[in-house]
């Protein structure tokens, strides 16, 4: 199954590069086989119609006679459409596009083969076809038996000519298709474009949206990934959902460090240093006036000029971030949520270079992801996001594997956050043990706790080893949270 014959004036370099296509997406893959298993050369047809809207300006080879090719009036009534002169401005050049194009139409093709007198008359013929052939071969087996050689003619020709009427009625209906596919007039030619346009930018947008979780710019993102990203988010409806949540995340971030620059501007924390930026303006203006410039030099060649300090105003802690995600059952409804909440911590993480950890949790500690600098690809974040625990909650589980992580690795002065909506026991002793190692770590702890009429979280045990607790409804309330 390749495309091996084009109606189109061009190198062979678009042909292997759409056969190259057929091995890395699953999806036109398969809309090719089964569209071969309908109409022989049903690859050529999406291949040519591919070859309409990734090239810049199409060419119809001269040569080709107009019956050369089933797909040859099809793909010249498309091209003079002006629904496909469009959609072709977004398409030309992009291999992406143009193969979900393709794929849409060809989909909508077999379609309309499915409701036609000819496929049921296809498939019947085939499997009697199949049947005969099967019969014909277990007769020649017996080719040897004397005795029934007479008999045995009469049947072999019978099952010859049974044999040659499905064959013909194979190849009647698939000139019936081919017909089909050469009287689509220009109104059918748009509908097979426009019925999948948004269908095609919806997954499109899906695959940017998912494909950058990990803060890699899509162009950057190796076309196999993208089209196992399809596959990925045909299959998982809930990546499109966590990929959306991610981007309203995203905005809650750029308000809080908006505010967090402010903040940190504030003029009543002053100190001495060099750094241009925080410079106070009574400073600027002695750098301006002739008179006061070199004292000016001289100060901030010893680090003596006055600047707006930010410390007064930072939370302690720029180490590394670790967030304990409750995903016991009680979770599940807030399941994309919480991936979109831990994506767009691990996005701070990324921006300001610092090691990131998540310990899912319910009866037990589930598979802790690890990302240096805040760096992930996107398959750890597509994995990441399709896990789910469920079962019942334990706080200490996950607090000691915090605390593992703090005392057996590069972790210091990390910051934690605790997010649940349950209740736990907590042994004295451990709390006491957890909040030495804070003291002695200097990390801080923060808890997310949200709360409903269904559950109740015990805010006085979860107290006892948090340094403050944000009580919220949902995660998107929890803005405070990515302050840190």
């Amino acid at each position: 199954m390749l495309y091996h014959h084009s109606i189109f004036d061009q190198s062979n370099d678009l042909q292997l590069r759409f056969n190259e296509l057929l091995k890395m997406a699953t999806t036109l893959k398969q809309c090719c086989m089964e569209g071969e298993q309908m109409l022989p050369g049903f690859t050529n047809l999406v291949g040519d119609c591919w070859t309409a809207f990734i090239s810049l300006q199409p060419q119809l080879n001269d040569a080709t006679e107009k019956n050369d090719a089933f797909q040859y009036p099809f793909i010249v009534s498309l091209l003079k459409n002006e629904e496909y002169k469009r959609w072709h401005c977004l398409t030309k050049g992009d291999e992406l596009l143009s193969v979900l194009t393709a794929i849409g139409v060809a989909e909508q093709m077999k379609a309309s083969f499915h409701i036609t007198q000819a496929v049921q008359q296809l498939k019947a013929a085939e499997q009697i076809k199949e049947m005969t052939q099967n019969q014909l071969h277990q007769l020649r087996k017996r080719r040897f038996d004397t005795t029934l050689s007479d008999q045995m003619k009469q049947q072999q020709q019978l099952l010859r000519k049974r044999i040659d009427e499905a064959t013909k009625t194979i190849e009647q209906a698939h000139h019936q298709l081919q017909q089909q596919i050469r009287k689509l007039d220009d109104v059918s030619i748009s509908s097979l474009i426009t019925s999948n346009k948004r269908k095609i930018c919806r997954t499109k947008n899906a695959i940017i949206a998912v494909g950058t979780m990990g803060g890699k710019k899509i162009e950057r993102l190796p076309l196999s990934d993208q089209f196992e990203l399809v596959e990925q988010i045909r299959e998982q409806k809930s990546l499109l959902l966590i990929a959306e949540m991610v981007g309203r995340f995203k905005k809650i971030i750029q308000k809080k460090q908006k505010i967090k620059e402010k903040q940190t501007m504030a003029r009543q924390y002053i100190s001495t240093g060099q750094e241009i930026s925080r410079l106070l303006p009574s400073e600027l203006s002695s750098f301006v006036l002739p008179p006061s410039k070199l004292d000016f030099l001289r100060r901030y060649g010893e680090q003596q000029t006055f600047i707006f300090d930010t410390k007064g105003k930072d939370r302690k802690g720029r180490g590394p971030i670790i967030i304990c995600m409750d995903e016991s059952s009680s979770m599940t409804s807030l399941k994309e949520q919480s991936k979109a909440f831990c994506i767009a911590l691990l996005m701070i993480a990324r921006q300001q270079k610092r090691d990131f950890a998540i310990i899912p949790f319910a009866s037990a500690v589930g598979e802790v992801q690890r990302f240096k600098k805040g760096h992930a690809t996107s398959k750890q974040l597509v994995d990441f996001s399709t896990r789910f625990l469920g079962g019942g909650t334990n706080f200490e589980s996950p607090l000691r594997e915090s605390l593992n992580i703090l005392l057996t690795s590069g972790f210091n002065k990390a910051d934690i956050l605790f997010v649940t909506d349950g209740s736990s026991f907590l042994p004295t002793s451990f709390i006491d043990e957890f909040n030495e190692i804070k003291r002695k770590k200097q990390f801080e702890c923060t808890a997310v706790v949200l709360t409903n009429l269904f559950n109740a979280v015990d805010l006085t045990l979860v107290g006892r080893f948090s340094d403050r607790i944000l009580e919220v409804n949902e995660l998107f309330e929890a803005e405070n949270a990515f302050v840190l």
